[in-house]
């Protein structure tokens, strides 16, 4: 037997879209305001999963610039069709208020890594959509937002409603499916034994979180609920190791087995308060049909398993009919990362398709609200180097040059060695530990006036290196600036050890000396500030140039140690 250990996807994975084509099961992602775009993995045995692609690199690209933080992408769904790997997904471009202004897209390839079909709007009803293939016709599944102060509250219903045979266009009206009192999102829909069975994320994305299991004799209800009560949730069990337990998407292996995957977190516990620093990540489990026809944790109860049976896979075995299967065989090729990049200086490359003859950065790094471009994220400049040139500030939503990989363990260290000789105050580059615009933790170069005066006239220069922190409780501090030689190669690190974040420094092949006080590193979680909050942590380089945008930072040697 092999077993797999949850999360399959650690680190920021939430709202998995889980389907099965051929040899190879798919899982898509959200990815809110980051780059790239709706990543995608996949595995032959649920156990190990590598990168297949992202919906990024699109003639008309979704623009993310401008959006709030954790807005942008939500909760696409993967599904297969007419040949064709179907993806929908919902850019949502503001939310917090009584609003949500959000647009629902619907693109099409034969192939999960790409290239997808330029992206389709098809409603601006609500977010979490998914679609349902049945009889020869797709139907667009989706939540519906009310905004009224004396409407139903924020979660109107479960909508259904038909798309044209290209997925390009809704058909008719939407219909109400379902409706209840309570927070209800995500609707999948499956048929399986002539039965249509409604899978739907309950309760919000905290720890009141789950998934409900509903079904009918016919596609538009009316719906019953399991008796059984929720197919997943953790909600009443407050010590278990994967909390907030919920959204999920059923695929179906090739022997008849059923996999949930879904959402969960780890928590770390500090004064009372429990934080997921990791954010949402992946889980998968095995579920089980009931004699009485409900679908049921194999393990029974509702609480998910950290350790679960891999798939067995069985030679001549026939495709089942819930989920769809999918192609006979997806490509063999595989882009699966180089985790030591040891050849690009830590950074892993790919072709900028915006310059033919160079290299910028390319999966497991990250950029914010827009894809990596080697006019600011170049590894073709300097050979062994990333060099990125300065642009807006590290609270900008516009564009920041920031190139980052998720943090997928409580205890973690990065470190990269940084080059860069900035001439004004508003230039500055390092490392950084990130979550949102309101919350980072920055070891940056940069210089000041000498003895950190500001006396009138002109004053020298030094160069300096110090901690940004950001807290949105506690707004932006600097601690521990040191004075170091102009334009030296420096080795930056950091060090995270639960709730607490160290930054140490040295120039290059030096001893590492600490740098400012023990950092809360729990300001990076979901669960900080009172805001909604649904992106994970994120570690890499960043620079800036305030002024004019002709700054450099050259950055080599980068390392990202997990556990």
């Amino acid at each position: 037997m092999t077993l797999l250990t949850n999360p399959v996807l650690p680190g920021f994975s939430p709202d998995p879209s889980l389907i099965r084509a051929g040899d190879w099961f798919y899982l898509a992602n959200s990815s809110f305001e980051w780059y790239p775009a709706i990543p995608i993995h996949r595995s032959r045995d649920l156990v190990t999963w590598e990168y297949a692609g992202s919906f990024s690199g699109l003639a008309a690209p979704v623009d993310l610039r401008g959006l709030q933080d954790s807005a942008g992408i939500w909760a696409p769904s993967l599904s297969w069709a007419d040949g064709d790997f179907w993806l929908v997904f919902t850019v949502v471009r503001g939310f917090g208020g009584p609003h949500k202004d959000m647009d629902t897209y619907v693109s099409r390839s034969p192939d999960a890594s790409g290239p997808w079909s330029t992206p389709v709007r098809v409603t601006t009803t609500g977010f979490d959509p998914s679609i349902f293939h049945h009889d020869g016709r797709h139907w667009l599944m989706n939540m519906e937002w009310d905004h009224r102060p004396t409407g139903r509250g924020g979660f109107a219903g479960i909508n259904l409603q038909e798309l044209n045979a290209a997925g390009t266009a809704t058909i008719g009206e939407p219909v109400i499916i379902h409706r209840r009192p309570e927070l209800i999102e995500g609707p999948n829909l499956y048929f399986h034994n002539n039965r249509f069975y409604l899978l739907l994320a309950e309760g919000g994305t905290g720890q009141n979180h789950g998934i409900a299991m509903m079904r009918s004799d016919t596609m538009q209800g009316p719906y019953e609920a399991d008796p059984h009560g929720p197919v997943l949730t953790t909600r009443d069990h407050p010590s278990h190791p994967l909390q907030k337990a919920g959204h999920g998407e059923i695929a179906l292996d090739r022997d008849g087995t059923l996999f949930l995957a879904h959402l969960a977190s780890r928590w770390t516990e500090m004064d009372g308060r429990k934080y997921s620093v990791l954010g949402r990540e992946t889980c998968i489990q095995r579920l089980t049909l009931t004699g009485d026809g409900w679908l049921r944790l194999e393990q029974g109860g509702w609480h998910p398993a950290v350790s679960v049976e891999a798939p067995k896979k069985r030679a001549g075995s026939e495709d089942g009919a819930m989920p769809a299967a999918g192609p006979a065989a997806p490509p063999e090729t595989s882009t699966e990362e180089d985790p030591a990049g040891t050849s690009l200086g830590g950074f892993s490359a790919e072709p900028d398709p915006a310059s033919a003859d160079r290299l910028t950065v390319g999966w497991p790094w990250n950029t914010l609200r827009q894809p990596a471009r080697a006019g600011w994220a170049s590894l073709g400049a300097r050979p062994g180097w990333l060099r990125l040139r300065g642009r807006h500030s590290t609270d900008s939503l516009h564009e920041q040059s920031l190139v980052a990989r998720r943090l997928i363990a409580r205890t973690s260290k990065a470190g990269v060695t940084v080059e860069a000789r900035p001439s004004n105050y508003t230039q500055a580059a390092g490392l950084i530990f990130y979550y949102n615009t309101a919350s980072y933790c920055y070891l940056r170069t940069t210089v000041r006036e000498v003895g950190g005066q500001l006396p009138p006239g002109d004053t020298p220069l030094e160069q300096v290196l110090e901690v940004f922190e950001k807290d949105p409780l506690t707004g932006l501090q600097s601690h521990g600036t040191v004075v170091v030689d102009s334009g030296r190669p420096l080795r930056l690190e950091g060090s995270l050890d639960d709730a607490a974040l160290q930054f140490h420094w040295s120039y290059a092949g030096g001893p590492l000396q600490p740098i400012g006080p023990v950092l809360n590193a729990l300001a990076l979680s979901d669960d900080h500030g009172g805001t909604l909050r649904f992106t994970g942590a994120f570690v890499g380089v960043a620079a800036q140039d305030l002024r004019d945008r002709t700054f450099t930072a050259d950055f080599t040697g980068f390392r990202y140690e997990a556990g």
